[in-house]
């Protein structure tokens, strides 16, 4: 608004409140226009909550429309020395039995006793990584040799260093103890490959650090080997102690050789089930709450709901409510809709576990046959024939095109925004249109104060020149 100087207190002594009065009156259009940008974001911002919501129900609903979910297991073995983990949804319900024949292990070779501080001339040792057999006579699939340089008069704590610095496929210790040192060798993996042979050249004294074969006296030597289980009567090896798949989405681990066979049990894990339907629930609860909240007119208080009338939400309802009370056809025989296995639709559209002794059964049976809540839920269905799909898949692709891109949402949202939009182009017209007023009557107030001033000091000196004329 500009700044103008008091109108005509002075001149025509007209009252300055008039020029605030007359400008409040017109402004006084703007209250409607206000209230309805005060309602406009109002519905914006409760359409911002119900699209998040929205998208809650979407994460819920595609977590049941997909068909691994109703694979969930738990896994379970008779001992301790057998473990199993569930890796995928490609593990079925059923037992195995499972014996442990051998443990993998890796190659290990101690040298005989030197004498401490005991120090070898040049030369060199050559590590060649491949596979022995249990009596250390054979030596296959050798691998790339590798050298590793011995100075002279290296001690055994040298050739350590020598032989870990260059990074083999082995690792080198030094073991002491009353009667001397001896070099330790050991593959740094487990399994039949993980076989080694130590050769040495150069200097006569390294060769108390070969090994090509069978232990020499005062040597160790154990031979690397895979683990072997039998799996219902198959014969299955392992390079490490864990068996990846060898059970459809199952990883086995043992740890021990079993002395008789250990049960492995695959079950459905009906308890993260129920967790995901519950949140599948709770999710649409949430949704249908917020829905019902703001089309809602309450009789005492005499309130209407935010969006009370509003099409679209009225729409949305209706079409949450007509997925979930729907029917599948060509599921199974015993589970087509939802109170089939013990979910209720109560008053005001909620969802919830039924508390009657049969819902309950219906539950507990249908959690025990996740292939036909799978069909139930998760079913594709057919082209042409859309009570064929799950509802799980159904709710997907309606709260999908809800939330995309020109979907309800975006189009709605764009239209309150216009609306906004337009309401806030009305109140600066009135904004405009409020300051010429006040700008006019300044300029009108300040001209009669120009005259009105004149007309006084005409009238003074009028009535000066009366009183001459008298005297």
């Amino acid at each position: 608004m500009a700044t103008l100087s008091s109108a005509g207190i002075s001149g025509s002594g007209l009252d300055e409140t008039m020029i605030a009065k007359l400008v409040a009156l017109q402004r006084q259009s703007l209250v409607p226009l206000q209230q309805k940008a005060s309602v406009l974001d109002s519905k914006i911002s409760t359409f911002g909550q119900i699209k998040s919501l929205m998208s809650t129900l979407q994460d819920a609903a595609t977590s049941l429309a997909d068909a691994d979910t109703w694979r969930l297991t738990n896994a379970a073995t008779t001992n301790t020395a057998v473990g199993v983990t569930v890796t995928d949804a490609n593990a079925l319900p059923g037992s195995s039995v499972i014996s442990v024949t051998q443990l993998a292990r890796s190659q290990s070779v101690a040298t005989g006793i030197m004498p401490t501080a005991t120090q070898f001339g040049a030369g060199k040792l050559t590590i060649t990584m491949g596979n022995w057999n249990s009596a250390g006579t054979q030596f296959s699939n050798p691998g790339t040799p590798m050298e590793i340089d011995i100075a002279a008069g290296a001690k055994l704590e040298d050739v350590v260093q020598a032989i870990n610095g260059k990074g083999a496929g082995v690792v080198a210790s030094v073991l002491k103890d009353a009667q001397g040192e001896r070099l330790v060798l050991r593959s740094r993996s487990t399994g039949a490959d993980a076989g080694f042979t130590v050769g040495a050249s150069g200097d006569a004294s390294l060769s108390a650090l070969a090994f090509n074969g069978a232990a020499t006296t005062g040597s160790v030597a154990q031979y690397a080997q895979n683990a072997e289980i039998d799996v219902n009567g198959i014969k299955v090896q392992s390079t490490t102690n864990e068996f990846k798949q060898t059970l459809p989405g199952l990883n086995i681990t043992v740890n021990q050789v079993t002395t008789s066979p250990v049960t492995v049990t695959v079950t459905s894990d009906t308890d993260a089930l129920k967790k995901k339907i519950q949140a599948f629930m709770d999710a649409y609860n949430g949704l249908n709450d917020a829905l019902a909240s703001s089309t809602k007119y309450d009789a005492e208080s005499k309130a209407a709901g935010v969006l009370q009338g509003d099409s679209t939400t009225v729409g949305m309802t209706n079409s949450l409510r007509s997925v979930v009370s729907g029917t599948v056809a060509g599921g199974a025989d015993t589970l087509k809709r939802l109170s089939d296995m013990g979910i209720q639709i109560q008053k005001g559209g909620k969802l919830a576990f039924g508390t009657t002794a049969s819902d309950k059964t219906k539950l507990d049976a249908a959690l025990k046959d996740p292939e036909s809540m799978s069909k139930m839920f998760a079913a594709v269905g057919t082209d042409g024939q859309p009570d064929t799909q799950g509802l799980a898949a159904r709710m997907k692709d309606f709260t999908r095109k809800a939330l995309e891109f020109d979907g309800t949402f975006d189009t709605k949202s764009k239209s309150l925004q216009e609306l906004k939009k337009s309401n806030g182009k009305s109140q600066d017209r009135i904004n405009d249109q409020a300051d010429s007023l006040e700008k006019r009557l300044r300029e009108q107030y300040a001209s009669l104060d120009k005259k009105m001033s004149g007309y006084s000091a005409l009238s003074a000196y009028m009535n000066q020149q009366v009183s001459q004329w008298n005297k």
